[in-house]
């Protein structure tokens, strides 16, 4: 049995590539509450290094991971926002 040699062929006009951030937007809601969860967390283990005399590496990753909280709800915020434009 023989197989036909298939050759790649070009996308047909109109078609597009998926975008690579439409696979990422976050939209559940879990992640609206791992974002809360990470924020809260993150700010308030900041601040309480600060008052225990932490070192600035401890303080500073605290910190970073408050900040990636706030800015994943902050996402999923938007992303919801938009795909419920128009109800």
């Amino acid at each position: 049995m023989t197989h036909a040699r298939q050759t790649a062929q070009p996308p047909a006009p109109g078609r597009r590539r998926p975008r690579l951030w439409h696979w990422f937007k976050p939209r559940g809601p879990r992640t609206l509450v791992l974002g809360i969860c990470a924020a809260v967390g993150g700010l308030a283990g900041a601040v309480r290094g600060v008052a225990d005399g932490a070192g600035a590496p401890t303080v500073l990753g605290l910190f970073a991971i408050g900040g990636l909280g706030v800015l994943l709800s902050v996402a999923y915020l938007v992303t919801y926002a938009k795909e419920h434009e128009g109800r």
